[in-house]
């Protein structure tokens, strides 16, 4: 009976395993931010799509004669931009001049730039800045990022989205997102499904093997010679 049970205790296992609920990890979703001779083209954010782990994408897209522009947000909520505790972008510019073999000429040279915010950030609001200088006089403007918590939800737009200004719609599809089944069923409840069913087998099997090893064991009746 030992083997029985050898299988038996094995295949419960596997029913755990399989039961049990897998954690599915955000991937970063990334809000593109365009940046005018106006500002910000996305302004003030509060997305509730927005959340740890996500990234801002910001594109200089101002064509004004030696405009230039950097990026602030503030990490620390100090209300100031430092080097050290927040992020500074580096200066941009509309575009980069090339060489023949399609190079920058100057390395340092950047269109845009991008931050994402840790798994673990602070959920709430930070401010950012778009500082623009055009022949040393400079334009500052002030928005606001609101951070919301990653609760591994399956709404909002599906994982390596892009979403918010340049973007296009057809990005939001979600009719191949592989992680939804015929019947509106997910690969989660499917595998939950099979556990459930698998479990209900098992204590049919087990059931079936402690009845036949009942017979086995039992007595047989004695036969009595005739004298």
């Amino acid at each position: 009976m030992g083997k029985e049970w050898v299988g038996v205790a094995v295949a419960a296992l596997l029913v755990a395993v399989l039961a049990s609920s897998p954690v599915h990890a955000h991937e970063q979703q990334t809000l593109t931010i365009i940046l005018n001779d106006g500002g910000a083209v996305v302004g003030n954010i509060s997305d509730p799509a927005f959340v740890q782990g996500n990234a801002v994408w910001f594109k200089m897209h101002d064509t004004t004669e030696n405009a230039t522009m950097q990026i602030g947000i503030d990490l620390d909520g100090d209300g100031f931009l430092n080097v050290t505790e927040d992020y500074i972008s580096s200066t941009l510019v509309e575009s980069c001049e090339l060489d023949e073999n399609g190079s920058l000429v100057d390395e340092t040279c950047e269109v845009s730039a991008l931050y994402a915010f840790p798994t673990n950030a602070t959920v709430g609001t930070y401010q950012y800045w778009v500082m623009r200088d055009v022949n040393n006089v400079t334009t500052n403007w002030t928005y606001e990022i609101q951070l919301f918590e990653d609760i591994h939800d399956d709404g909002g737009p599906s994982p390596g989205d892009c979403f918010g200004a340049g973007c296009d719609d057809d990005l939001l599809d979600t009719s191949g997102d592989e992680d939804v089944v015929e019947d509106g069923l997910s690969r989660d409840d499917v595998v939950k499904l099979t556990a459930v069913i698998a479990g209900v087998a098992i204590v049919f099997l087990t059931l079936s093997i402690l009845g036949e090893r009942n017979v086995e064991h039992k007595p047989k009746p004695k036969r009595f010679e005739e004298e």
